[in-house]
């Protein structure tokens, strides 16, 4: 450690035996007790994953009011060509018109899982007749890598 930290390394040795819990910016640094003076860095942002839940309920309303261009829009380009706008229409009609579910009246909370690098969320929706799930799948950065309209109870791969 010290070689690759060379003066830094004491601090850096102090400083790993204290947590210290703040909220907000901290600006102070270390006392200068080897006389070697130890320079401030400006605060790391580390930028916090999407919301998830909310991505996915965001979805599920732009599909139930029928505004499938913005959700392909968020598609990644894995999907983007197979999942355009009318297609994804297509589905959920189909969906909905399967005699054992009937249209969509209303969903529950959303479930997340995480699997692999991907983020599942998965939303139980009440429909006229049986319940069913919606399913969204994730990448890093919120960009949709799979949607699927489901039977209730089909497992997360």
């Amino acid at each position: 450690m010290f070689n690759r930290l060379g003066k830094f390394g004491v601090a850096a040795t102090v400083a790993s035996s204290a947590l210290v819990l703040v909220t907000g910016t901290v600006s102070h640094t270390l006392p200068d007790t080897t006389g070697n003076a130890v320079v401030a860095r400006p605060p790391v942002t580390v930028p916090s994953p999407p919301p998830y839940k909310q991505l996915a309920l965001k979805t599920l309303d732009q599909v139930v009011k029928g505004n499938f261009a913005a959700v392909s829009a968020r598609f990644d380009d894995s999907i983007r060509q197979e999942g355009n706008p009318t297609v994804l229409a297509n589905a959920w009609k189909e969906y909905q018109d399967q005699p054992g579910l009937g249209r969509y009246q209303s969903h529950g909370a959303p479930r997340q899982v995480v699997s692999g690098d991907r983020t599942v969320v998965d939303i139980p929706l009440r429909m006229a007749k049986q319940p069913g799930d919606f399913r969204v799948v994730f990448d890093g950065k919120g960009h949709i890598e799979g949607l699927w309209f489901l039977k209730k109870g089909v497992p997360v791969p």
